[in-house]
């Protein structure tokens, strides 16, 4: 019998621990309901088996970084939307994600929590907001 995925609204994907707990405390305070993975391999393991609304994701990882992540999640149908949080994303970096399909956007570190919160609501209308 085949297990049933679980439904989240966000998967957050970073390798840094104090942003992993920023974050998931933005997301929390927010009311969304969230995973965290560590690497881009570790988030394509969460995609195959969980269903996000958005991934949040890190460029510079260990084993997969982040752009190879977004190309394989390409293939997992119930991803929807990708927002790349990275401090690394200079002219050739946007140049390739602006032909990501699932990329819906990105945004610098260090960034502002409201910034992010703004994105987040643009792909996730919050529970209250929904009619």
């Amino acid at each position: 019998m085949k297990k049933a995925k679980k439904s989240l609204d966000v998967l957050v994907v970073d390798d840094d621990p104090s942003l992993q707990t920023l974050i998931g405390e933005i997301l929390k305070i927010e009311g969304y309901t969230y995973d965290i993975a560590t690497t881009g391999k570790e988030a394509f393991g969460y995609a195959m088996s969980n269903v996000y609304k958005l991934i949040l994701m890190d460029i510079k990882m260990p084993e997969w970084d982040g752009l190879t992540a977004i190309r394989s999640l390409d293939f997992v149908q119930e991803i929807q939307k990708v927002i790349v949080v990275s401090a690394y994303l200079d002219s050739g970096l946007l140049q390739d994600l602006s032909k990501e399909p699932l990329v819906v956007g990105w945004l610098e570190k260090p960034f502002d929590p409201n910034q992010l919160i703004e994105m987040i609501a643009n792909v996730i209308p919050k529970k209250d907001e929904q009619a």
